[in-house]
């Protein structure tokens, strides 16, 4: 049964109760009416009367004015003590003294009169709001109304009591003639000007009084007139209600199934009309079922615009009953775009087609969810690789480091090659800063921080950053003169320039200049034009400019998203930036960026300043390597690393006994004919790790001495239990001084404090 003929039938069961209210409502609104008529009507006669007042009080004082007062005489009429005009008091030739009553002066002395002789008198005032009488100064009413003359009202009225009695009050502006300016001219007033006003009060009593035997009248009269009505129609509902007292058990059901259901409901005739929407339509839209049905379009408008063209594929095979769940999108009256869960199926009263019945579920957290874990799970994999791929690179740098430590060595200070081997070792260590930022990146690794000047940061990194912009991009360090001292990890922050610089040469194809600029700044607000701001306080202000090809402004909202980027494919991974944001916030700083197409980019970065001292950066140590005679088994899976390893154990006098893997330490420690002295172990290796091979060869050898080695970074060798936190351990890459001196310093430990 459609939706219709469902509401028609509750209509027709209740319209005797509509019939009836509808009587009753029409009586009444009869009633009222008729009483409001008369009461108008009393009100307009009442409002003639005191328009009548006002004109012949008008009249009386335009008369005065014309006549330029009148005389009386002193004996019968008190001088009026605020007119001050040099004729008040005269005295005739026969010496009877005379004063001038002014047109107001005798208008209130008039009124006065009637308000002593009559039980309900008329009442005029004169107000104004420059008086000079007091008794003429304007109540709050009479005040707004008068300064609402002054810019353009004519007349005012108002309901109010007076003396315990009710009264209708008009004020109508009073203007400057001529004649007024005899007493009026000292206050600076004009021919024209609105000097104040004529207030008039008539009673009301005789109208309420007349008005409350016509609404006995009417009352009694439209009471009969209802009484007889409602016989007329109790008769008619009788016979009415006996033909339409059933109503459709199917169709109630339907209406409370329907319309208590949280999913989002409708229903579509043959001709795709709407011909019912659930209430939950406004919980998922923001639109109600009127607005649906009134507007056919809306359903259409409603679907999400890059969805329309599925919608419409989905609606074209109307009758059939074979439609699969279809997700797609909706954006709401307020803009917010929810995906949709939508099923429906075809709905026939026999062979009569009669329409189609549809459910949509909101899913739009569930969306996100999955779309969450997705990330999640693209993120865990992209931190596995890059902790792998950190570890491979730590031991390719450890052969890279030591074997260009030892080239060092056999070059001299004044040999030109000497150069190339330092820019090596140097970049070198800037990779090595780059594997600790990829452990960051997978494991979040902690920080080493210390007290370091800013500038010397820049000055630090500024000749890789020279190699690694190219010759056609000038490079400018604009250094502040202050000592800017910070709580930093140099590594960390130096990879920051070096992504920002790698961003500006490839935002400058053409060549251009990239400017690095440093200065003290004193930050009071969060209030900035690029956001996000910093913190109120003082900071190092580390600035990074390009006259590069600029950033869309589309394109700064997500510019510090991982994975998001703007390069072709196999120029960038989108992680650049996302980390260098990540270790600007883990030093409480503030990263942000302004940019222009074609206009070029500057990034500004915001590092809270300390008072402390900065500590020395730290240098190559040029110390002599310490040597020694013992034996040491080095086993390390990685056949460069390995005879890296040996080479610089062999060449500081030390026996070295080689292992490819933990299975073959243990094997060839037992070969070995005399007793090795420290082990150099690889934490992880194929067949036995570090660990399991010294534990086995602690059975025959206990004590012995150890140095764990590895690509991994100490936090994630500890936790995965390769190595006890007791042991002596070195991350890769590892130059040979330093492993040399952890040697000499673990060989000449006294055996109780190993």
């Amino acid at each position: 049964m459609h939706l219709r003929s469902h509401i028609s039938r509750i209509i027709t069961k209740r319209y005797p109760v509509f019939l009836m209210a509808g009587w009753t409502l029409l009586i009444a609104i009869s009633m009222v009416f008729t009483l409001y008529a008369e009461h108008k009507s009393n009100l307009q006669e009442a409002m003639v009367e005191a328009r009548t007042y006002f004109e012949l009080n008008r009249a009386y004082r335009q008369w005065g004015a014309k006549l330029g007062g009148v005389y009386a005489s002193a004996d019968k009429v008190a001088p009026n003590p605020y007119l001050m005009v040099p004729d008040r008091d005269v005295q005739t030739t026969d010496g009877k003294s005379l004063t001038l009553v002014n047109p107001a002066y005798m208008t209130k002395m008039v009124f006065e009169m009637v308000e002593k002789s009559s039980p309900l008198p008329v009442i005029s005032k004169i107000r104004s709001l420059n008086s000079i009488n007091p008794s003429n100064v304007p109540d709050t009413w009479e005040r707004a109304m008068l300064t609402a003359f002054e810019q353009g009202g004519q007349e005012a009225s108002e309901i109010t009591t007076l003396g315990g009695r009710p009264y209708l009050r008009i004020l109508k502006p009073f203007i400057t003639e001529a004649g007024c300016l005899r007493c009026h001219g000292i206050q600076g007033y004009k021919v024209g000007d609105i000097r104040g006003g004529i207030s008039i009060a008539v009673p009301l009593q005789p109208y309420i009084d007349s008005e409350r035997k016509q609404m006995t009248i009417v009352l009694l009269t439209h009471l009969l007139l209802w009484l007889v009505g409602s016989g007329g129609l109790f008769v008619f509902v009788r016979i009415k209600t006996r033909q339409d007292r059933q109503l459709s058990e199917s169709e109630w059901k339907f209406r409370t199934l329907s319309e208590s259901a949280t999913a989002w409901e409708f229903w579509l005739d043959e001709k795709f009309q709407i011909i019912y929407m659930s209430p939950s339509s406004r919980d998922l839209t923001g639109y109600s079922p009127e607005e649906f049905t009134g507007e056919q379009n809306l359903l259409e408008q409603v679907i999400h615009p890059e969805d329309r063209e599925q919608w419409t594929g989905h609606i074209v095979d109307f009758r059939s009953p074979q439609h699969d769940e279809l997700q797609f999108r909706i954006k709401g009256k307020d803009g917010e775009v929810r995906w949709i869960s939508h099923v429906c199926s075809p709905v026939f009263n026999g062979k009569v087609f009669l329409g189609r019945r549809s459910s949509n579920r909101d899913i739009t957290r569930q969306r996100h969810l999955e779309e969450q874990l997705r990330q999640a799970q693209k993120m865990e994999a992209i931190g596995t690789l890059a902790g792998g791929v950190a570890h491979d690179f730590n031991n390719i740098l450890t052969a890279i480091i030591g074997y260009g430590n030892l080239l060092q060595r056999k070059i001299g200070v004044e040999d030109p090659l000497r150069t190339h081997v330092d820019v090596i070792l140097s970049s070198a260590d800037k990779a090595a800063h780059l594997t600790q930022t990829l452990l960051t990146f997978s494991r979040k690794q902690v920080m080493h921080p210390q007290a370091v000047d800013a500038n010397a940061i820049v000055r630090n990194i500024e000749k890789l950053l020279l190699r690694l912009i190219g010759e056609d991009i000038e490079l400018e360090t604009v250094l502040s003169p202050d000592d800017l001292v910070i709580m930093a990890d140099c590594g960390q922050i130096e990879q920051v320039l070096m992504n920002l610089a790698t961003n500006a040469r490839d935002a400058m194809p053409d060549g251009g200049r990239l400017t690095i600029s440093t200065e003290r700044v004193e930050y009071y607000s969060n209030i900035l034009a690029s956001p996000p701001a910093p913190k109120p306080g003082s900071y190092a202000l580390i600035s990074v400019s390009d006259t590069g090809k600029g950033i869309e402004k589309a394109d700064l909202e997500k510019i510090f998203e991982p994975f998001f980027t703007t390069k072709e494919v196999g120029r960038g991974t989108g992680l650049g930036l996302a980390i260098s944001y990540g270790i600007i916030q883990q030093h409480g700083g503030c990263i942000n960026v302004y940019s222009e197409p074609e206009q070029g980019t500057v990034f500004r970065i915001y590092l809270p300043l300390i008072t402390k001292q900065a500590d020395a950066l730290p240098v190559v140590n040029l110390e002599q390597p310490q040597t020694g005679t013992e034996a040491i088994l080095v086993a390390e899976d990685n056949a460069d690393v390995r005879r890296l390893i040996s080479t610089v154990l062999e060449g500081a006098g030390y026996t070295v006994v080689e292992a490819v893997d933990g299975e073959d330490a243990v094997r060839r420690l037992h070969d070995f004919g005399g007793v090795i002295d420290l082990l150099v172990l690889d934490a992880i290796m194929p067949k036995k790790s570090g660990k399991e091979a010294l534990d086995e060869i602690s059975l025959t050898n206990p004590g012995i001495k150890v140095l764990f080695l590895s690509g991994y970074n100490a936090d994630f060798i500890y936790q995965k239990g390769f190595i006890d936190h007791a042991a002596d351990f070195l991350s890769k890459p590892v130059s040979p001084n330093k492993l040399l001196k952890k040697v000499r310093e673990i060989l000449d430990r006294l055996p109780d404090t190993a």
